[in-house]
């Protein structure tokens, strides 16, 4: 059984025995679906009943409870909507639930979505107050504002007196520091390697034109070749006629573009061709 000594026996809350069940059911049965039903009852009894500091605290335990059964069911993503419907702000929230968030949000990498909350709750004057805010200040810092790189906003709470005794503050700002030395210093790291897998890139793409321009001028130099043959070996007419085509072609084509080496292929293929018909027809012609 769960000890809430911390509860008056005169005038406990009726929903004092829901809680007491859904501890029961988180931990010892593993039943989460069924604790954070509980939970969700309880809180709707005590919604009826006025407030008062005990039921202050028999619906923070639930509240809690039902948190951690949401993480366990794979529902950490609506915590903070579903602490909402109990509280009308987030800055009305006890600390230890604030506490539960920031580590929450920050342990599964989403700090973002605590920083306006735990932000507001930390400007209200009342939470300022409690003994535990320091607490909730230093979360705040470690697990939201670090890790979103927000350092100057660091460096503000930590030189805030009112939440931070002298050693703490010398504490937090060199902590503040550190991290930002090696958030640059990170940050200069992937820019460095940015720029190497740029310039290979561009190297790799350089490479890879000046091989296609070899092959395509290796095609250019066999069918000049074979145009010099032609030349040679056929009539003048026929031979004016082939090389007045194959320079329109090759006028019009990019011998650095992929597109050029097909035509050119099928221009030397295409030579060949016409010196065989030519061959074929005209065996004995001379000029």
């Amino acid at each position: 059984m769960w000890d809430w000594s911390h509860l008056s026996l005169s005038g406990t809350p009726p929903a004092v025995p829901l809680l007491d069940a859904a501890a029961d059911l988180l931990v010892l049965e593993r039943n989460f679906a069924a604790s954070l039903g509980i939970c969700e009852r309880g809180l709707q009894i005590l919604s009826a009943e006025p407030t008062d500091a005990k039921c202050e605290q028999v619906k923070t335990s639930l509240c809690v409870v039902a948190i951690q059964c949401l993480v366990e069911l794979g529902r950490w993503r609506e915590v903070l909507p579903w602490l909402i419907q109990y509280y009308q702000t987030p800055q009305e929230m006890p600390y230890n639930i604030m506490e539960m968030c920031i580590l929450l949000y920050g342990k599964v990498k989403q700090p973002q979505v605590m920083l306006e909350v735990s932000s507001d709750w930390l400007q209200v004057q009342a939470n300022r107050l409690l003994p535990n805010c320091c607490r909730v200040a230093e979360l705040h810092l470690l697990h939201i504002l670090l890790p979103l790189g927000l350092f100057s906003d660091a460096e503000v709470l930590a030189q805030d007196s009112d939440v931070f005794t002298e050693k703490q503050r010398h504490i937090a700002l060199a902590l503040v520091s550190e991290h930002r030395r090696q958030w640059e210093e990170d940050e200069a790291a992937a820019a460095t390697e940015r720029d190497e897998h740029s310039q290979s890139e561009s190297m790799g793409r350089t490479g890879k034109v000046q091989t296609r321009i070899q092959n395509v001028a290796h095609l250019l130099l066999r069918a000049l070749g074979m145009i010099a043959g032609l030349i040679r070996r056929t009539p003048f007419r026929n031979a004016a006629l082939a090389v007045l085509l194959i320079t329109i072609i090759l006028l019009r084509l990019d011998p650095a573009s992929p597109a050029a080496y097909g035509p050119i292929s099928s221009l030397l293929l295409l030579i060949r061709q016409t010196i065989a018909s030519i061959f074929q027809r005209h065996p004995s012609r001379q000029l």
